[in-house]
């Protein structure tokens, strides 16, 4: 894997190698420039390298003028949240969410409380690559400022957003596996509020990761046995920083990450009607819980930033993808674990419902992933390739190639936006349908890239 990756709204590596203090020192000034040496927001997650790399942002922001807002250890969507309430110019959340433990990254959110889009992000590099920071006379550098009772005011916008006492009516018990990260101080009196009793696992907040961060399925092993050993309603597996979430059915069954955004949706809206965004990889489950609301589906580019913004510009009420993230807009700009778990138990008291029987009241698609390696040299001659086969089919080449089919069936080739591979994924009523379209994608590309030279 590449050591430094560059996209839109963050920069991440592995701490010691391509990430060093001299470098987030210069993004820090840089978004302190950005900022125009403004109030500047940071919180970091659990990592013992966010320490280091707190010291090193805070210095840049302090060097650019800036005045820096420690919020401290802190989610992602906390420090969105913070930048909104107190009119910040922006903010940095220190966190190298679902990366390995010697990863570490910055995230910048706009004066919005999104993370910085497509345009934004190209001005902040900009300044980051002419290293022309604006920097401050010794008498203009000012004092940090720590957090001064936001968390109280972050948990009570949660619950506005939430139908509180008909979850409450419920009284779910709800396991939470933190995996060592930054969300366990929050969300023990967000649940309280939600009537909801709480079985914690791995809730200190040591950095020392039981388990990879991702909330895939395969990483809630652990949690589907608290689950049973319990007997709780639900299980809820977070993101290190706060932004993703996956579940776990009450009969200890681990869900993939694509069921979170059609089931959040569902409780989204049945209160709020409105326009649903999501990204060229996810599932088509999602699409039909809108259809049963009579609301519209509209697909971006893949990543938070994409999709977050396209659904701020069209004034959707819910924004996401398939990975377990979910942003309700406009309440949140940014993916928030937390209010996606409310969410879920708000459906699922709602519909008076377990989660397994929200589960199969969606249709039944069987989706495939897969990665080939692809130099950067190759890779997009092998997308446009995908685009000329698939001319009649009117493919999406909003990011890649994406082509629908009658049977309701697509296909998705894209670039990484990270490392040296073309990433393949279709998704099809069954099994078989699904296996022979990844089988096609696949030797195409092949074939594509041994006429290009790659072996």
């Amino acid at each position: 894997m590449q050591r430094l990756k560059i996209g839109t709204s963050w920069v991440r590596g592995v701490v010691g190698e391509a990430l060093t203090p001299d470098l987030v020192v210069d993004f820090a000034c840089a978004f302190g420039t950005w900022c125009d040496g403004g109030a500047v927001v940071i919180g970091r997650d659990t990592r013992g390298s966010s320490r280091m790399m707190r010291a090193a942002v805070t210095s840049g922001l302090l060097a650019s003028g800036c005045e820096v807002i420690d919020l401290g250890l802190c989610s992602t969507p906390f420090v969105s949240f913070a930048v909104r309430e107190l009119g910040a110019d922006g903010g940095i959340s220190i966190t190298g969410s679902h990366n390995d433990a010697e990863w570490n990254a910055l995230k910048f959110v706009g004066p919005d409380g999104a993370l910085l889009n497509a345009v934004k992000s190209e001005e902040l590099l900009d300044i980051y690559h002419a290293s022309h920071f604006r920097l401050a006379a010794w008498n203009e550098l000012k004092p940090v400022a720590r957090d001064g009772g936001l968390a109280a005011r972050y948990r009570a916008h949660l619950l506005a957003a939430l139908d509180v006492e008909t979850i409450s009516a419920r009284g779910f018990k709800v396991a939470v596996d933190f995996c060592n990260g930054a969300g366990a101080e929050t969300a023990r009196p967000f649940l309280e509020a939600l009537g909801a009793t709480l079985v914690p696992v791995n809730e200190e907040p040591s950095g020392i990761f039981a388990h990879p961060p991702a909330p895939t399925a395969a990483n809630m092993r652990v949690l589907a046995e608290q689950v049973t050993a319990t007997r709780a309603d639900i299980g809820a597996g977070l993101n290190v920083d706060g932004d993703r979430v996956g579940f776990v059915t009450r009969d200890g069954v681990a869900l993939s990450e694509e069921y979170t955004l059609p089931i959040a949706a569902g409780a989204r809206l049945r209160r709020h009607p409105g326009s649903i965004v999501i990204n060229l990889s996810t599932s088509s489950m999602v699409e039909a819980v809108a259809a049963k609301h009579k609301q519209g589906v509209r697909r971006a580019a893949v990543g938070e930033s994409h999709v977050v913004d396209q659904g701020m510009a069209e004034g959707a009420v819910l924004a996401g993808e398939g990975s377990g993230g979910v942003a309700a807009l406009p309440a949140s700009l940014t993916f928030d674990a937390l209010l996606t778990l409310g969410l879920v138990l708000e459906e699922m008291a709602s519909a008076a419902l377990s989660l397994q029987e929200l589960v199969d009241r969606l249709p039944r698609f069987t989706m495939r992933k897969h990665e080939l390696p692809c130099p950067p040299n190759v890779v997009y001659k092998v997308v446009e390739a995908f685009r000329t086969r698939y001319a009649d089919h009117d493919p999406d080449c909003t990011d890649g190639v994406r082509v629908q089919f009658p049977d309701a069936g697509w296909m998705h080739a894209r670039a990484s936006n990270t490392e040296p591979l073309l990433r393949v994924i279709v998704e099809a009523a069954t099994a078989i349908r699904a296996d022979a379209l990844l089988t096609e994608a696949l030797a195409f590309a092949r074939r594509t890239m041994k006429a290009a030279g790659e072996p």
